[in-house]
């Protein structure tokens, strides 16, 4: 629903309560007597504020002060600014900095505070609805993306689908401010990784023979994916969180800084923790063990481990197994090449295993014989 709440901030409490009474009953009214309460009511609140009305000269934090950290952690609030006319430099200040919608003078009779309260919901409402088409524009093209992707590259496609799969358990536990941006981060995360045939990957995975010359394609698909998404306009963010994520065990372990604590750093530290998750338990780390490593590591937050580890456990999502021959079954997903003693190649690393494809490789298996074990996701 679409938030019609206003934050009125003034550290006269005599302005404020005049404001609440000529104004109860016509608009959802909060208010705050510093710029620091009315901080805390912009990070407390459930949804952000429509409209943001604020006085300029305030002790501690002054009015431009508290319009900026607004601005930073919800930038479709539409901002007033009420002062009187010694603070005309500071304002005229703000509204070169700020993009403020309306300027005010003390003292404001109701009637013009309501007419400019009007005209900021309007604003408010245009915004949002401009934003919502752009979204759902955006998120159709990244669907039919998706799609494409499980067609022509199933390996990609999995590691999609379990960062996907995690992220949304993440999302409903922790239930971070704001999800669009973490959701096309894990449905176009690892774009770049199509780039890499499906047997390079197995190669560079090998955690007992690792191609070096695979596994440094295998690492730049994080700085693809980047390039890629960073063509889209007000994706910059994403494309940045994606290129940080780590492919191999060894990068998700390495110590690094916290993500940021600036807007998106929440859900940052949630895209970076999965991704670091998936890789961990792809390199054959059991659920319970990769939180254990990785909570050594004060980039990856333990509730984010945690839900993410809980999520794995009770979600459908693709593992890695080694299997014999015999134990094949119509389904799974083919992480290496499936090949004879005698050298003839099966299966392709990146194929779903079909039926035709299972009964191939038991006949082969129980009588040339395969290669054991074999990489499979399941």
């Amino acid at each position: 629903m679409l938030s019609q709440r206003i934050l009125m901030v003034d550290d006269e409490q005599r302005i404020l309560d005049a404001f609440r009474r000529s104004l109860h009953g016509h608009y959802e009214l909060d208010t705050a007597n510093s710029g620091a309460a009315g901080l805390d009511k912009v990070r407390g609140a459930a949804h952000p504020y429509a409209v943001v009305v604020s006085d300029m000269r305030m002790p501690g934090m002054n009015g431009a002060e508290f319009l900026a950290e607004v601005r930073e952690r919800s930038p479709d609030t539409v901002q007033i600014v009420l002062s009187g006319q010694a603070d005309l430099a500071d304002t005229i200040a703000a509204v070169n900095d700020g993009n403020l919608f309306r300027f005010l003078t003390k003292p404001c009779e109701p009637a013009g505070l309501a007419r400019a309260l009007d005209a900021a919901l309007a604003q408010h409402r245009l915004v949002m609805s401009e934003r919502e088409l752009l979204e759902r524009t955006l998120d159709g093209a990244v669907t039919v993306l998706t799609e494409l992707m499980a067609a022509a590259h199933p390996v990609a496609a999995a590691r999609t689908e379990t960062v996907r799969t995690l992220i949304d358990a993440c999302v409903t536990a922790l239930r971070p401010a704001d999800t669009w941006e973490l959701r096309l981060a894990a449905m176009l995360g690892q774009v770049g990784l199509m780039a890499v045939p499906p047997e390079v990957i197995a190669r560079a995975t090998d955690s007992t023979d690792a191609d070096a010359e695979a596994l440094a394609m295998y690492r730049g698909h994080p700085r693809l994916t980047r390039e890629l998404i960073g063509r889209i306009p007000r994706l910059e963010r994403v494309a940045d969180w994606v290129a940080s994520q780590p492919v191999t065990l060894a990068e998700a372990q390495a110590p690094t800084p916290r993500a940021s604590e600036e807007p998106g750093g929440a859900a940052q530290q949630i895209y970076e923790t999965v991704t670091a998750f998936v890789v961990a338990v792809e390199s054959g780390l059991a659920p319970g063990t990769a939180v254990v490593e990785l909570a050594r590591n004060p980039r990856y937050p333990a509730a984010v481990l945690d839900a993410a580890a809980r999520a794995y456990r009770s979600n459908d999502v693709r593992r890695p197994r080694q299997v014999k021959g015999r134990e094949l079954v119509v389904g799974m997903l083919m992480n290496q090449d499936v090949v004879t003693k005698t050298g003839m190649t099966l299966v392709r690393a990146g194929e779903v295993l079909t039926e035709s494809h299972a009964i191939r490789l038991r006949h082969f298996a129980e009588g040339v014989g395969v290669v054991e074990p074999i990489n499979v996701l399941a």
